[in-house]
């Protein structure tokens, strides 16, 4: 067992510790007595922020395990440039940091962070000598694979989903040349399936995956809320392409983050490859039957995928698969995953994965409502502290806002593929709250934009979207997904929710298309 004794200096090297992985591997390890070297992102203020807020939700103070020793925090970046370690005595690195986008943003990711910030980091460990690498991976780098998946890396390179799980299997590739190209290098991986909160109590800080397709349940829900004849909750009518049979395979964050430490620790286990995969996971029928009890409506069936046709679905359907879009391949392809040394390692952990009944799956729902969605009470005091200066400066200039609205999006829009090939006919409204007399309506007429006004006036919208300026700004540039901005409730959609969320979709890849900034309207002017 790898324990340092009071006169032992040495320490291991996190990535990603702000992470919803990282922050309970963090704790985890620092309940083992593990000396840590945590790597953050500047501006360090806003960072250690962060970590202090998350590790405090989880019993442990940041300051104090600073004090104490026990915990350096780093500043550096994966890409930009990872620090020299000083005097410390790192002997090891446990890689977390990923970015979980399931398609590609201009800013890069995920290949930014998941395979050039790997190989930045194999860089750094090489020319500082350290040679025991712990690499956070995925069970899903198998992509498209069939038959049972195993504990190994290699063999031929699969299709894949999306470009989230083809740079997890670049990574590990990386990984495995670097630990192969020297002696005495020792790399140990860690492949967790669809991680969700904390098994006793839901908590999460981060709502993707498996709470897609709830958060579109609760927005059908939340549709039928709103009428006055309610009877129809018990007989919507939606198709779900999948399986009842099939399962899907989730494991509660702690459980992961136990397991990881445990392997980190224990000399004896190094080197081997772990599914940290549920071996008895909940089926679609169980995790559907959850979902419809907590929100009180029925009806959904399973079709099977290969007779069920998008051409023809029904409204609700829309609204179902536009939220629920990303992980729709998860209902339909679901792997069966070898776990011979993941069960080696649960046994010498002394852990194993718990069950879930309805009761557990309920308990995932209340906590992501209870915090909106990852908009909870601590979350959005942290969230709001890290962007208080970018939301002032940008809610003072309200005139780059005009320009955006006036200038570029009419002209952009002209020259739009996608806008030609949609063709939509709509009339919108875009209220930013930290904007002074922040609403813009556009009216678009057969994808073309016709009319834009400020302020209140009297034509009637089909739908709006009320967000703060961060978030407009990161929209704007082509770096957020509508789903990720809806499930995280950064923003709101009043009026026709189906349209709406249609044509977001649609401004997203308009503005992947022609990505904007503050730089780009102070240079081309305000207009008149």
């Amino acid at each position: 067992m790898m324990k340092p004794s009071p006169a032992d200096n040495s320490c291991v090297l996190l990535t990603g510790a702000t992470g919803f992985i990282g922050h309970y591997l963090l704790a985890a390890l620092l309940r083992r007595r593990v000396r840590c070297a945590v790597l953050l992102r500047p501006p360090m203020d806003q960072s250690t922020r962060r970590l202090a807020d998350m590790l405090d939700e989880l019993g442990l103070d940041l300051d104090e395990q600073c004090s104490s020793g026990r915990v350096a925090l780093l500043a550096g970046d994966l890409v930009e440039g990872l620090p020299d370690p000083n005097e410390m005595d790192i002997r090891s690195v446990i890689h977390t940091a990923a970015s979980t986008r399931f398609e590609s943003d201009p800013m890069g990711e995920p290949r930014r962070t998941n395979v050039a910030g790997t190989f930045a980091l194999l860089r750094w460990a090489n020319k500082h000598q350290i040679n025991n690498l712990h690499l956070v991976s995925s069970a899903y780098r198998c992509g498209k694979a069939r038959g049972e998946v195993r504990e190994r890396i290699g063999g031929k390179e699969p299709a894949f989903h999306n470009p989230y799980e083809k740079t997890k299997w670049q990574a590990e590739r990386a990984c495995a040349r670097w630990s192969k190209a020297a002696a005495g290098r020792t790399l140990t991986v860690y492949r967790p399936s669809v991680v969700v909160g904390e098994y006793a109590t839901g908590r999460a800080t981060k709502f993707s995956g498996f709470y897609l397709s709830a958060r579109a349940s609760q927005m059908l829900a939340e549709q039928y809320d709103r009428q006055d004849d309610a009877g129809d909750r018990h007989r919507v009518s939606l198709r779900v392409r999948g399986r009842a049979d099939d399962r899907q395979n989730i494991v509660p964050v702690d459980y992961v983050a136990a397991l990881i430490a445990h392997g980190v620790t224990d000399s004896g286990l190094h080197g081997g490859v772990y599914h940290l995969t549920h071996p008895g996971p909940p089926t679609n029928a169980q995790i559907k039957r959850a979902i419809e009890s907590h929100y009180d409506i029925a009806g959904g069936r399973f079709v099977d995928p290969v007779t069920f046709d998008p051409a023809v679905m029904n409204e609700t359907e829309r609204l179902f698969y536009e939220v629920s879009r990303p992980i729709e391949h998860y209902f339909v392809d679901t792997p069966v995953f070898d776990r011979g040394e993941a069960d080696r390692l649960e046994r010498s952990a002394n852990v194993s994965c718990p069950s879930y009944d309805g009761q557990a799956l309920c308990r995932l729902l209340a906590y992501a409502e209870s915090n909106r969605w990852g908009r909870g009470k601590a979350n959005a005091a942290c969230s709001d502290r890290m962007n208080s200066a970018t939301n002032t400066e940008a809610a003072l200039d309200t005139t780059l806002y005009d320009a955006y609205f006036k200038s570029f999006l009419p002209d952009r829009v002209s020259r739009s593929r996608i806008a030609q090939m949609t063709g939509l006919s709509v009339t919108m409204r875009f209220v930013i709250d930290d904007v002074p007399d922040g609403q813009w309506v556009c009216r678009f007429e057969r994808g073309m934009l016709t009319a834009v006004h400020r302020g209140e006036n009297t034509l009637p919208e089909d739908f709006s979207y009320r967000t703060s300026s961060d978030v407009f700004w990161r929209a704007i540039g082509g770096g957020v997904h509508p789903q990720e901005v809806f499930l995280s409730r950064r923003a709101h959609v009043t009026g026709d929710t189906e349209q709406a969320l249609k044509m977001a979709m649609i401004l997203h890849g308009f503005n992947k298309e022609f990505p904007c900034d503050r730089k780009t309207l102070e240079r081309e002017g305000v207009p008149a």
